[in-house]
């Protein structure tokens, strides 16, 4: 793994997709399990502050978020989003996507307002 350090960042996407898929079948502890391990991986091959670590930070708020635990998932989405918009910039589609989810935690919450700001921003 020393020599081909790409192995463990196809890796960590394995993983990842694995996660996607316990969360699809709505097996949210599994999910959250395979997301973590996938996030370790992209850590330490890729840096805390690359895409991927984003990406995956906002995949396990959403599951979050299906589980009930919003305070927790809209910390993920928080963290996740800042990686995002450094890594990708403000007008990628992945930031509107992760601002559009953040919305509808923030309204499952209660947040309507807060809800609208992170639509607006998402436009």
């Amino acid at each position: 793994r020393r020599i081909h350090p790409e192995r463990n960042v196809r890796e960590g996407d394995f993983l990842e997709s694995i996660g996607t898929v316990y969360s699809e079948k709505g097996k949210l502890e599994d999910a959250l399990a395979w997301y973590h391990k996938a996030h370790r991986i992209y850590r330490k091959t890729l840096g805390a502050e690359c895409a991927e670590v984003g990406i995956v930070k906002c995949s396990t708020a959403a599951v979050l978020q299906r589980q009930g635990k919003l305070e927790e998932a809209m910390e993920k989405y928080e963290e996740g989003l800042t990686i995002q918009r450094r890594a990708f910039g403000d007008e990628h589609s992945a930031v509107a996507q992760s601002l559009y989810n953040m919305a509808a935690c923030k309204d499952q919450a209660g947040d309507v307002e807060g809800a609208a700001v992170c639509l607006r921003e998402a436009q």
